[in-house]
Order: structure tokens, then C-alpha cells, then sequence
């Protein structure tokens, strides 16, 4: 049987070290998570503070893989799903770094999540959800 890509419904999660792949640029620049994590262009291996899950065209990634960043493909109706646990660690931060509290601290990091990134209660309960509706688990990393 052969599907076409309008048959498919692709489901990202992103959990445990992937939840800084959710979340958007300004968050990004203001945390220092490039250099915190170690971060390098995917095609120069220079070190960057872009987020590389929000990577195009306009940073230098060629056809066909510029249509893989995050906003893209939810902008083509591929689900993508947050971790609420893994998200902890970007409250952490908020609050250290900005000295609020866990409700601000909370609501800023729900925030700065790309629009259209589902939080979920983990990124487990996400996985076996999306499987419990048909989805073929693919591990990637």
C-alpha cells in the first residue's frame, strides 16, 4: 500500500534534552542556551546561539531540509508535543536567571514555547497516546 504524504499524520515529541528545541529564538537569546548546551550550525559545525530546530533557507540550510524546521512543519500540519516534565527545566531557568517565581517562571516558559508545540503531561504519556491512535513509534535519537 502506498500513502500519499496527505494520508500521514507525523507526530514530533520532543522530551528530556530535546525541550529547548521547542521553544522560540527570543527565548533562546535570552537564556544563553546555544552556548549553554554546547550548540553548533548542523552544516558549518561553527558554534551558534539559533535555535537549530528553527533553521531555513534563510540560515544557510539548503532544499529540501530547510522545510524540516519546527515552524515548517507545523505549518504543513505535523503535530509536535512538549514534555511538561522536561519543560521544568526551563522553568528552572526563567526563575534562577530572572528571579520570579515558579507561577511566573512557568508562565513565561509556556510562552516562549513555538507556537503550535502541544504541551503534554510527559513526553511518554505522549508517545503512548500517539501510538494508542495509530502512530508508529520511530526513535530518532
Amino acid at each position: 500500500m502506498k500513502a500519499a504524504p496527505a494520508d500521514l499524520s507525523p507526530v514530533i515529541i520532543l522530551r528530556h534534552n530535546a525541550i529547548v528545541l521547542a521553544m522560540q529564538q527570543a527565548f533562546w537569546d535570552r537564556y544563553g542556551i546555544g552556548k549553554a548546551k554546547g550548540v553548533v550550525h548542523p552544516l558549518t559545525q561553527e558554534p551558534t546561539d539559533r535555535n537549530p530546530a528553527l533553521l531555513d533557507e534563510k540560515d544557510g540550510i539548503p532544499a529540501p531540509f530547510n522545510m524540516a524546521a519546527l515552524h515548517k512543519q507545523l505549518g504543513r500540519g505535523v503535530v509536535a508535543l512538549a514534555c511538561n516534565l522536561a519543560l521544568q527545566d526551563c522553568v528552572e531557568l526563567v526563575k534562577k536567571t530572572d528571579g520570579v517565581s515558579d507561577d511566573d517562571a512557568r508562565k513565561r516558559a509556556v510562552a516562549a514555547l513555538v507556537p503550535g508545540v502541544i504541551l503534554q503531561p510527559s513526553g511518554v504519556f505522549a508517545a503512548v497516546r500517539a501510538q494508542e491512535a495509530g502512530c508508529s513509534y520511530v526513535k530518532s535519537s
